[in-house]
């Protein structure tokens, strides 16, 4: 009955569309190796205090996606859900001005036509797109990469609205994580989300680059866990960002967890005009 429709699609033929997303085994050798570059299903989380470069990473990564391959990119699509309303769209447009060796208006709308923006206001919020964005998901098979900045945006918001009871402080962002977990799974897809520092213990960061690469564990037995065990159950990988503050350099750094085997690395990084480069 369902074949004789126009345009209808068996389960079959879904799921071998699905099956052909892209791989983003090349979004970034310097930040993963290829045992550790993020697969179909994985959730990242960028942790950090604001102004240590997470949003940068994402520009980055986000350019990486949507640059052509003549240029070095995945050409591949990119959905960007924006909670902070911090998203500087003439930020990307630099960087990716930047990265094309004859920079020309048609290619950079080229590339943005693989970028989508979508801005929250409250879980709810966030909650009722992440259901809405489902057909889109499932439409696009080259949309790989789901961005999340940031997931813990509502955090005092939802805090105060659920008064005492901790259940209903973490009922929506509980529900948020679930439905991503489903998401990035069903529709093969890969998210990464930050989360800010709001809870930080003293850092040893203020040693220097050097000792952060001495003890690779500094900026991670600082992390905190804040946001509901929903959450924290379904990320496979953290990256922790911090900066010296002791310098006037414009010198960033993250140390890479994978939760699953424990293998920590560490990683600087610069960020230029161009964006981001690895040390």
């Amino acid at each position: 009955m369902f074949s004789e429709l126009p345009g209808a699609e068996s389960g079959t033929e879904l799921l071998a569309r699905l099956e052909g997303r892209s791989s983003l085994k090349e979004i970034e050798p310097h930040l993963f190796a290829d045992e550790e570059s993020p697969l179909h299903g994985d959730i990242l989380e960028f942790h950090g205090p604001e102004g240590t470069g997470k949003t940068e990473m994402l520009y980055h990564l986000t350019a990486r996606c949507i640059l052509p391959k003549s240029e070095g990119g995945l050409e591949v699509e990119v959905l960007f859900i924006d909670t902070d309303y911090h998203f500087d769209m003439l930020r990307l447009v630099t960087i990716l001005e930047h990265r094309i060796s004859q920079s020309c208006e048609e290619t950079v709308k080229c590339c943005l036509g693989r970028f989508f923006l979508v801005h929250c206001s409250s879980s709810t919020q966030l909650l009722l797109t992440l259901y809405s964005l489902e057909t889109m998901f499932c439409s696009r098979p080259s949309l790989c990469l789901l961005i999340l900045d940031s997931l813990s945006a509502f955090y005092w918001i939802d805090r105060a609205n659920g008064g005492e009871r901790v259940n209903l402080q973490q009922s929506a962002l509980r529900k948020c994580s679930q439905l991503l977990e489903r998401l990035v799974n069903e529709y093969r897809l890969c998210l990464l989300a930050t989360t800010q520092s709001i809870m930080q213990k003293a850092s040893d960061w203020a040693e220097g680059p050097c000792s952060a690469s001495s003890h690779p564990r500094g900026p991670h037995a600082d992390y905190i866990p804040y946001l509901c065990k929903a959450w924290q159950q379904v990320v496979k990988c953290r990256l922790v960002f911090s900066k010296d503050e002791s310098k006037t350099s414009n010198q960033f750094a993250l140390v890479s967890r994978h939760l699953k085997n424990n293998d920590l690395k560490n990683h600087v990084f610069i960020i230029g005009e161009s964006g981001v480069e690895f040390c």
